[in-house]
């Protein structure tokens, strides 16, 4: 069997779960949380790098702006305090909000930040939105660490926006023809807590009973939520998998919802990307029977997978949620795809089998470069099947 064949075949995933690192759950659902994971309000709210080889990376909705401000001729403009940001090590959540906000703030024709809500726990939930302002572009949904351990997703996502922004102007038809809706940690909450108190945290921080158990964020979207009892979610707010007393409990979740249904630009692309088990995945997650568009997205799917395998020779499997992992049900993907209505929804997980959520720093941008390609890839597919 070629490597095309490899990446497009459906494939029953029977040995997939490994030992879990992490103290919340012991037995069944601990094996399954360690391996691999599934997936209006507006008030607007800056890096360096590493680069790949022909880029140049660095290092709605109301606008409040100060820009237009004079100064006095004695007084002098106050240092920008820039936070460093790189694709060497992971970064905190200040250093990525501020990232995104030199961003805007360098690149201010086509870079906007929008807080798109607020977390649990009152944290701006940050957007980064890259457009050249045309009004014939469609819409592409970035998002990371929805689950807050998977560090190397918020490395992924905030590196594509560097490079997308670094080389508009250089770079192809396919990204520039699309509205580019980036947030790179969509559960601001739990990605500060896996860097101040619990490493593998995987939910938000909702209180239950007054007792912090959280939400996974995954599985609180309308769309199949609930479907398959306790295989494909969890009523027990203790478990790993807790889906909320109701779709979009969660302000996270209300955020992607509100955002995305209430853009005058139709979105043609929604991607989450997840660690750790490399695999491209589509709808369903909530039964067993194909998406009316099987084909296609396992044509898109085996795109991005070949593109990845010939940058780094890493084999990303590609089939339906179901097909790959296990039920999963009130996922985002199953939502923007049957809801939303867009027609390219995938959920992406990174590296690393062999690390799980532990990724090394060194491994990082190699990751983003590959993923990079994929993205590109993807773009190309999509843009061919729109002229078809």
């Amino acid at each position: 069997m070629n490597y095309s064949e490899q990446c497009i075949s459906s494939v029953r995933h029977n040995n997939l779960f490994s030992r879990d690192d992490s103290s919340e759950e012991t037995g069944k659902v601990a094996q399954k949380t360690e391996s691999c994971t599934q997936t209006r309000m507006f008030r607007k709210r800056r890096g360096t790098l590493v680069s790949p080889k022909n880029h140049i990376p660095s290092g709605m909705i109301q606008k409040y702006t100060s820009k237009n401000k004079k100064l006095a001729p004695s007084e002098r403009p106050r240092r920008r305090r820039i936070l460093l940001m790189d694709w060497n090590r992971f970064h905190k959540l200040d250093v990525i909000y501020s990232f995104m906000d030199e961003l805007e703030k360098d690149f201010p024709a086509i870079c906007t930040v929008y807080v798109i809500g607020k977390s649990v726990e009152g944290r701006d939930i940050k957007m980064l939105k890259i457009s050249n302002s045309n009004a014939s572009n469609v819409a592409v949904w970035l998002d990371g660490s929805i689950h807050s351990r998977e560090w190397i997703t918020t490395a992924v996502v905030t590196y594509l926006a560097d490079i997308i922004v670094r080389n508009f102007q250089n770079t192809s038809s396919s990204i520039t023809n699309k509205d580019w809706y980036i947030v790179p940690v969509l559960n601001p909450d739990g990605y500060v807590y896996t860097h101040t108190r619990d490493r593998m945290w995987r939910k938000n921080r909702a209180r239950h009973d007054s007792e912090f158990v959280g939400v996974d964020l995954n599985r609180n979207f309308s769309f199949g939520w609930g479907n398959n009892g306790e295989e494909g979610s969890s009523e027990m707010p203790n478990n790993v998998f807790y889906r909320g007393p109701e779709p979009f409990s969660e302000p996270e979740t209300a955020a992607v919802r509100d955002t995305i249904l209430s853009s005058s630009t139709p979105f043609k692309v929604f991607l989450s990307f997840h660690s750790y088990y490399e695999l491209i995945i589509f709808p369903w997650g909530y039964k067993t029977e194909p998406c009316a568009d099987y084909l296609r997205l396992l044509e898109g799917g085996a795109i991005m997978a070949r593109a990845i395998f010939e940058y780094s020779g890493i084999i990303y499997k590609v089939g339906s949620t179901k097909d790959l992992t296990y039920y999963a049900c009130g996922t985002s993907i199953d939502w923007s795809y049957a809801i939303a209505k867009i027609p390219y929804t995938y959920m992406i997980e990174l590296r690393s089998k062999k690390y799980k959520f532990r990724l090394p720093k060194d491994q990082i941008l190699d990751t983003c470069n590959e993923n990079w390609k994929a993205v590109q890839a993807l773009m190309k597919f999509v843009d061919q099947q729109s002229r078809i």
